[in-house]
Parts: C-alpha cells; structure tokens; sequence
C-alpha cells in the first residue's frame, strides 16, 4: 500500500558512504522494518530504528543521530518543511509513503454532502498529494469549482494540510464555500476549525465520509471553555518545545512577557514531550501555555487537567484579543514561523 522508496533509500545510502543510518518511522509504518532494514544492510551501512514516536517532519530525531553516530536519517511519512534543516554532518532524506489507494469511491461519497456547495476547496495529506489532480477532476464533474491553495507555511505542496499547518485551506477559504479533505478526520477537524467553512472527509483507510461542522462545533467550545478557566490562573507554565520543528524560543518569551504585563507570574520549561503526567507534579502552576505543537491544545487538552492554551488563546485569557478575532486569526500559527 505505500511507497516505501526502497531504492531511492538505498541510493542515498550508497552515495553518501553512510556507515549508520537512523530511521524514523511512524506507528502505522513500523510493520515494514524489516524490509527498510534489509535495504539499508544491502546498501552498506547499519540500519538503527528510533523507536520514539514519530510526530512529523517537525519531529527530527538530530539528537539520538548525533549521539548514534549516525551519518544519515531517513525520515519516512512526512513531507520536509521548508526552512527546516539539520545539522551540516547528518544528511536527512524525507521519505513520504505515499499510498497506492483508490480514494475515488469515498470523494464520490463525501461530494453528496456537499452538494448544495459552490467553489470548493480540496486537500490532503502527503500520502495522497499525487492523486490531487483526480480529486480536482471528480469535484469538477460534481458541478463544483475546484480550488486548491498555493504552498505556503509548512506545506511543500500545493494542497497539502499538516495537523499544525492549513495555510494552503487559508489562502483559499474566501473563494470558496466549503471544503472537501482527503485523508483522515484528525486533518479534516483541523480544516474545519481553520476555517469556520462546512467541510467534509473523505477517509479513504476506512472508506468513510461525513460532514465534521459539528465535531469543529464541540472542539471550539473546549475551547473556549479552557480559556476562561484560564482568565482566572496567576501562574503559567510556558512550554517550549524541544523537537527541532517544534522549538520557538521567540514566541515563549513573548508568552513571558505578556503575562507578566498582566501582573501574574510565569515561568519557562521545556520538553521534548508535551505529555500530561509530565506536567501534572507542577501543582503550583494553574495553566500551560503551549509553544510547541499547537495541534495538542485542540486534541488533547482535556486530558492535562488545567488549560493549555495556544500563545493567540493566552492573549484572549488576558483581555488582549477577543474571541472572535482569534475565530478570524485561527489557532495554527505553526511553531518555529
């Protein structure tokens, strides 16, 4: 089912003499180890997994090579992001899995809820980004115009959405009137909740399709819910995040400073996992505020105990922003831009 570029990665292997190579992999790819591993031995070098969670191409595993001795990562499932480099001594090569599944049966049924729609905005995931053209093609013969957004922000490709990133569905969403995302209902939520627009997926792993308007309904009202929780908090916690995509030192001193301009403390801390029992001994801190991957405040935050605001959703919790406006701005500032 996905392209696992054998040969591409064993050409790599080969001209760059690697002697070890530490490869990335996320959960749902792991099942092909052995025939990665075997690619690389026949190639010359000594594969290492990193059996870490793999997140994204944020998520660059440049300590664990460097300590390794790694000459080379192969980083499988993810697009590169634009402006995002490693080390000069450790080469990375993005392999993105692309998949080999016929998604026109489930866009036929995901185009019946949007029938009543004119312009539509069309994305995806890296895995399909090949068979966007085709996508484009049945909308069309649906009676819609098709519009796909120009790269930008994280996205390599034209189309392309990331879980922190929907700058290609942004650069289009006044042209249109809903959107249709190929891919899983975790991109298409984040669609929805970006862009306000009805929007549909068209889930082609489970050959599902369904509207999420009301899924983006329930996820804004947490939401808003842990922002006015937090207009009540005096100390925050103010998180960087540790991963090379996801380290913004910038914008958790700007954290910092508005919270202490509102006369409340706050502190820095960083980690390489935002995970709720790391945080749950800091009993003395009534709310977080995330600078790292900004898509767990949306997911996940129900599950660390107190708030976990993005830095727009702080400046809503200390009177700087309103909530509509940050409706208008949006949640995805990607971390690191």
């Amino acid at each position: 089912m996905y392209d696992l570029e054998l040969e591409a990665l064993a050409s790599e292997v080969r001209r760059l003499r690697a002697g070890k190579v530490l490869i990335q992999m996320p959960f749902g790819l792991r099942r092909y180890a052995a025939a990665v591993a075997r690619a690389v031995e026949e190639a010359g070098a000594i594969p290492i997994f990193h059996a870490s969670p793999c997140h994204g191409a944020c998520d660059l595993a440049i300590c664990a090579a460097s300590a390794l001795g790694a000459d080379m990562i192969a980083h499988y499932g993810h697009a590169r992001i634009p402006g995002l480099r490693g080390p000069d001594d450790i080469a990375i090569l993005f392999l993105e899995a692309r998949m080999d599944l016929d998604v026109r049966p489930v866009v036929e049924k995901a185009l019946e809820f949007l029938r009543p729609y004119g312009p539509i905005g069309v994305a995806t995931i890296v895995q399909h980004i090949h068979v966007l053209e085709d996508v484009v093609e049945l909308v069309e013969r649906a009676g819609h115009d098709a519009l796909v957004g120009k790269a930008g922000g994280r996205a390599l490709y034209d189309g392309q959405v990331l879980g922190c990133d929907y700058t290609t569905v942004r650069n289009v969403e006044a042209d249109v009137e809903a959107f249709l995302v190929v891919g899983s209902d975790f991109h298409a939520l984040g669609v929805a909740v970006a862009t306000g627009k009805p929007t549909a997926v068209a889930n082609p792993y489970e050959g599902v399709a369904k509207r999420l308007e009301e899924e983006a309904r329930r996820a804004l009202a947490r939401r808003y819910a842990s922002i006015e929780e937090a207009r009540e908090a005096e100390r925050f916690g103010i998180i960087i995040g540790l991963k090379p995509g996801q380290m913004n030192m910038d914008m958790a001193l700007r954290a910092l400073e508005l919270v202490r301009e509102a006369g409340k403390k706050a502190f820095l801390m960083a980690a390489d996992e935002v995970r709720p029992e790391y945080l749950a001994d800091f009993t003395d801190v009534d709310a977080f505020v995330n600078t790292a991957c900004p898509r767990l405040s949306l997911e996940d935050a129900g599950a660390f105990g107190k708030p976990l605001l993005t830095l727009p959703e702080l400046e809503v919790a200390l009177g700087l922003l309103g909530w509509e406006e940050l409706c208008e701005r949006g949640w995805f500032a990607a971390p690191g831009s």
